[in-house]
C-alpha cells in the first residue's frame, strides 16, 4: 500500500474519532473538568490509533500522522494534556528504537515549546486566523521532519512519500480546525439563542403581571404602615410589622428588576459624564466596601456615553456590590474608566472567590446566581439587559480563587452634548 493511502486512512481515523467527541463535547454547560479529561482521551486514542498504522519507507523510518492530534492538544488544551501528549509519543517512538527515534523525540520537544508559546495568541485570533496559522505551522513541522529524516539518516524520500505527508497533514489540520471553530460558533450561536429566549420568557413574564401585583403589595404596605405607627400596638410586637414591611420592600425591588427587564430601552436617554457616573457609584458603595474590609481604588478619565443615569447607576451598584461580596475575607477592588479609540471601557476588578467556567458562563442567565440561596440572579440579569440597551457588551473573565475582572464596553459620544444633558441631571 502506497504512503498516500496510510495517510489518508489515519487522517479518516482522527476525523471519525473527533467528531464524535465533538458531539458529546457540544452538550451545554459542560463540566470543564470532565470535558478536559474527554479531549484528552480522545487525543491520546487518536496518537496511538496514528501509530499503530504508519508507513515504512526502506530505510526503516516510518511516517504518520501523530502530529495532527498533537498540535491539537498544544493548541486548544490544558498544558498538562499537551505534556502527556509529548510524552506518550516519545515513549511510543522510543519502543523502536533510541536510534532511529532520536530525532523525533528531540523535534517533538521543540514544536511542544513553540506551540505552548504559541497558545496564548492563538486563541484570541478569529476562525480564519486561526486556520491560517494552524496550517502553516504544521507545514513547518511536516517539511522539519521529512528533510531532517532525508539529511541526517539518508533515507530515500520519494516524489510521493514528500508531498503526501506534507500536503495531507497540512490539509488534516486545516480541515480539523475548522471543524472545531465552526462547531464552537455553532455553539455559541445556540447559547446566545436559548439565553434569549429565557430573557423573552421573563420580559413577557414581568409584563403582564408585574404592574397586576404592585398594586395589592402597596396597599398592603401602606396599612401595614399605618399599624406600626399606631401607638395601640405593643412596641414589641411591632418588630413583627417592621419584617412585614422589610420584605414588602424586597418584594416590591425584585418586580422593579422584572419591570427593568420588560422595559427595551431607558426612557429619558442622556449624554452621562463616565467618570463623574463612576464617582457617584462609589460613594454609594463605600460603606458596604469599609464594611467588609474591602480597600477601593480607581483610575477614572472622563469621556461621555449615551444611557439613562439612573439604570446606569443600577448597573454599576450592582457590580461593585457583587464585587465586595465575593471577598468575604477583606481585598481590594479596582475600579478602571478608560477611552480607547471610539470605545469607553469600565473595568471592575476583585481577588475574590472567582468562579469556574460553567458559572462565568452561565451568568446573567433568568435565575441562576453564583450566591446559592442568597441570590435570585435577577440582578446580574437586570445589569445584562440594561447594558445592551446602551449599545454596549460585557467580557467576564474569571478564575477560581483568584478573583473575577467585568468589562463594560460603550461607544463614546461627543462631549459638546454634556451641557443640556448635565443641566437635565443637576436639576
Amino acid at each position: 500500500m502506497t504512503s498516500t493511502s496510510h495517510f489518508l486512512i489515519n487522517l479518516i481515523g482522527i476525523l471519525l474519532l473527533l467528531l464524535i467527541v465533538q458531539f458529546w463535547l457540544n452538550r451545554l454547560h459542560q463540566n470543564p473538568f470532565v470535558t478536559e479529561i474527554v479531549m484528552g482521551l480522545s487525543l491520546s486514542a487518536t496518537v496511538v490509533l496514528c501509530m499503530l498504522y504508519p508507513f515504512h519507507t526502506n530505510g526503516g523510518v516510518i511516517f504518520n500522522l501523530r502530529f495532527i492530534p498533537f498540535v491539537l492538544g498544544c493548541l486548544y488544551s490544558h498544558k498538562i494534556t499537551s505534556m502527556w501528549l509529548t510524552f506518550l509519543i516519545i515513549c511510543l517512538r522510543l519502543m523502536h528504537g533510541l536510534e532511529a527515534s532520536w530525532f523525533s523525540c528531540v523535534s517533538l520537544l521543540i514544536f511542544f515549546l513553540i506551540t505552548t508559546k504559541l497558545k496564548p495568541f492563538y486563541t484570541n485570533l478569529s476562525m480564519t486566523k486561526k486556520i491560517i496559522i494552524s496550517g502553516i505551522l504544521m507545514l513547518f513541522m511536516s517539511t522539519w521532519i521529512i528533510v531532517g529524516v532525508k539529511f541526517l539518516f539518508h533515507v530515500p524520500i520519494t516524489i510521493e512519500l514528500f508531498f503526501s505527508y506534507i500536503l495531507i497533514q497540512s490539509f488534516g489540520i486545516l480541515l480539523i480546525v475548522y471543524i472545531m471553530e465552526s462547531n464552537k460558533e455553532k455553539q455559541s450561536l445556540l447559547y446566545k439563542i436559548i439565553r434569549m429566549e429565557k430573557v423573552e420568557v421573563v420580559s413577557h413574564l414581568a409584563a403582564s403581571i408585574s404592574h397586576e401585583v404592585r398594586n395589592p403589595l402597596t396597599t398592603t404596605r401602606g396599612f401595614l404602615q399605618l399599624l406600626n405607627e399606631s401607638k395601640a400596638i405593643p412596641k414589641a410586637e411591632k418588630g413583627y410589622l417592621t419584617v412585614a414591611i422589610q420584605e414588602l420592600d424586597q418584594a416590591e425591588r425584585i418586580i422593579r428588576d422584572y419591570l427593568t427587564f420588560a422595559k427595551p430601552a431607558p426612557e429619558e436617554i442622556e449624554s452621562l459624564n463616565l467618570k463623574k457616573e463612576i464617582e457617584r457609584a462609589i460613594n454609594i458603595i463605600v460603606p458596604l466596601a469599609n464594611m467588609n474590609i474591602v480597600e477601593l481604588s480607581s483610575e477614572l478619565e472622563s469621556c461621555y456615553i449615551k444611557g439613562n443615569a439612573g439604570l446606569f447607576q443600577q448597573v454599576l451598584v450592582n457590580l461593585l456590590k457583587n464585587a465586595i461580596e465575593a471577598m468575604p475575607s477583606g481585598g481590594t477592588l479596582s475600579i478602571l474608566g478608560s477611552v480607547e479609540k471610539t470605545l469607553a471601557k469600565v473595568t471592575i476588578a476583585d481577588n475574590g472567590v472567582g468562579m469556574n467556567d460553567l458559572q462565568r458562563n452561565r451568568l446573567g442567565e433568568p435565575y441562576f446566581s453564583t450566591k446559592e440561596i442568597r441570590g435570585t440572579g435577577l440582578g446580574m440579569m437586570v445589569v445584562f439587559r440594561i447594558v445592551e440597551s446602551m449599545n454596549g457588551s460585557i467580557n467576564v473573565e474569571s478564575e477560581l480563587g483568584k478573583g473575577t475582572r467585568i468589562t463594560l464596553t460603550f461607544p463614546l459620544t461627543p462631549s459638546v452634548e454634556k451641557s443640556n444633558s448635565y443641566i437635565r441631571i443637576l436639576n
